[in-house]
């Protein structure tokens, strides 16, 4: 059972006790003759058991009343109403008066604000905002930070013990605001998320260590751009690939017209040569001829008057 709640369970428990004291030792019952009728009733007297047994309770619920236990890992800041001061105290047993002292307590170990859906609270989810160039953009992340037990005192009259409520939660929130009215949409997505992180943790820090907490870290979770942007920049990357392959699809068919052209080149020049070479030696043409022939070929009439034996020429 913890502390606050035998805080809470012990007064009420000795309050009992002295109601039953007072009943079974301060009450008595008694004859009281009223109108000619007798009746009983029961008068309150103090007894020396009552005295005893009030002094007893008043004491024992003085005695927890004052004495409070800091947990491991917090700190407190205690007021006296009586004399209006504040004092910081930190973990373990702590004494105080009461009725007059009160003491609030600080957890100083490191808290986690994370901004997301998995963690939604009332009004909250992905943090939503415009970026430089008029689109709605969303992004998730988280943050760490904790008190520092010297400032107790200052976080302690500037907001008190709900401060994650009133300045750290808020102030995260308008940084992740900050940082996408800084960029453009494209550039959130495309720039490393390592810079956009960069400028979130120099704003948060900017923001909250010179009102007394100490920033750890912030990691952006992730970056959401709308639907309607979503589409259009999907329709613009099918574009692009449409486009990338019509591209390459010319350049393809460039290259085979450039060889084609090359090919051309080639035969009109191989035919330039085989002209020349035929205007010079007329001959060449029966050569050319007789190299197409087939191989069963042996003995060829030229005109009425020469036979060519092919055989002995190959030989």
């Amino acid at each position: 059972m913890s502390y606050d709640i035998l805080n809470v369970l012990v007064p009420v428990a000795l309050i009992a006790v002295v109601l039953y004291l007072i009943y079974r030792y301060g009450t008595q019952e008694v004859l009281v003759e009223k109108g000619g009728d007798i009746r009983t009733v029961r008068k309150f007297i103090i007894t020396p058991q009552l005295v005893a047994g009030t002094i007893v309770a008043v004491v024992v619920a003085l005695a927890f009343m004052s004495v409070k236990v800091i947990p491991q890992g917090n700190a407190g800041v205690k007021f006296n109403s009586l004399f209006r001061k504040y004092s910081i105290v930190r973990e373990g047993t702590v004494f105080i008066m009461p009725f007059f002292e009160k003491i609030y307590l600080y957890d100083l170990r490191v808290r986690e604000v994370t901004i997301s859906p998995t963690k939604k609270r009332k009004g909250e989810g992905t943090v939503w905002g415009t970026s430089k160039d008029g689109i709605t953009v969303g992004v998730e992340a988280t943050m760490w930070y904790k008190l520092i037990p010297e400032n107790l005192m200052k976080v302690h009259r500037n907001f008190g013990p709900d401060y994650e409520e009133k300045f750290i939660r808020p102030t995260f929130i308008a940084a992740i605001k900050y940082i996408i009215s800084k960029y453009t949409a494209e550039d959130l997505i495309a720039y490393s998320r390592h810079g956009v992180e960069y400028d979130l943790k120099e704003y948060i820090k900017a923001k909250i260590e010179p009102m007394g907490f100490m920033f750890v870290d912030a990691v952006i979770r992730d970056i959401k751009l709308s639907p309607d942007y979503e589409k259009a920049l999907e329709e613009r990357r099918i574009a692009e690939q449409e486009a990338l392959k019509m591209k390459y699809a010319i350049k393809q068919e460039s290259l085979k017209v450039e060889k084609m052209m090359v090919e051309a080149r080639g035969k009109a020049k191989a035919l330039s040569i085989v002209g020349e070479a035929i205007r010079k030696n007329p001959k060449i043409l029966t050569y050319l001829y007789i190299e197409k022939l087939g191989k069963k070929i042996k003995v060829l009439v030229t005109d009425q008057e020469n036979i060519l034996n092919i055989d002995k020429l190959e030989k």
